[in-house]
């Protein structure tokens, strides 16, 4: 059982009348960490953890084609879930493309020093414009999030789309700034409110999440 703002005392006896043991935040559900305050680089370690684990696994015996196949299909898809869901750090971003980086130029051989053939961005950029298609950590974190604020203002019939409607915007008004109040999740992501809506297109009706 983890607490929100619950007496010790009260939890002790909520514990004891179902049978469970008591834990603080933040804790881990679904691979994801859980808690009242953004996330901070330690919470987010088993996510790092995990892509050290597979660059180690194989990289070595790899060509650059074999490794940078490896990156796309193997070790940026472990980020997917998390991003989908929480705003990465940026010192968690910068960790994981250091472990991209040795994957594609030195394997994982962690005395070779050098052999960077490309500059980083270069590499992130897609085929087309002379990159090699790796993808860019920071604006596939904005653009996960971004389906979620499209769930949100699409009023999709979605649990936590229903309950932030019915409980923050039942009075008519429609989030559309960074200066709403909220948990950090949520401002988070009403910081991406610009981009969605130069990408987004708008449908009159009866004016419920559209301002005319």
């Amino acid at each position: 059982m983890y607490p929100i703002n619950v007496h010790p005392d009260r939890l002790a006896v909520l514990a004891t009348a179902f049978g469970c043991s008591t834990g603080s935040m933040p804790f881990t559900y679904l691979g994801l960490p859980m808690g009242t305050t953004k996330p901070k680089m330690e919470d987010l370690t088993p996510l790092m953890d995990r892509i050290e684990r597979r660059l180690n696994a194989c990289s070595s015996m790899l060509s650059y084609s074999g490794r940078l196949e490896m990156i796309n299909s193997a070790i940026t898809p472990i980020t997917t879930y998390t991003m989908c869901t929480i705003k990465l750090p940026a010192g968690v971003i910068e960790n994981i493309d250091r472990i991209r980086k040795q994957c594609l130029w030195r394997g994982n051989d962690r005395s070779k020093k050098g052999g960077c053939l490309a500059a980083w961005p270069m590499v992130m950029k897609p085929k087309l414009k002379g990159g090699l298609g790796v993808i860019n950590l920071r604006l596939q974190n904005d653009a996960l999030l971004l389906k979620q604020l499209h769930k949100f203002y699409s009023k999709r019939d979605i649990p936590w789309v229903l309950l932030v409607w019915s409980k923050y915007y039942a009075n008519g008004k429609v989030p559309h700034g960074t200066k709403e109040l909220g948990s950090f999740w949520w401002k988070k992501l009403l910081r991406l409110f610009v981009f969605y809506r130069g990408i987004a297109r708008c449908q009159i009706g009866d004016g419920a999440s559209v301002l005319f």
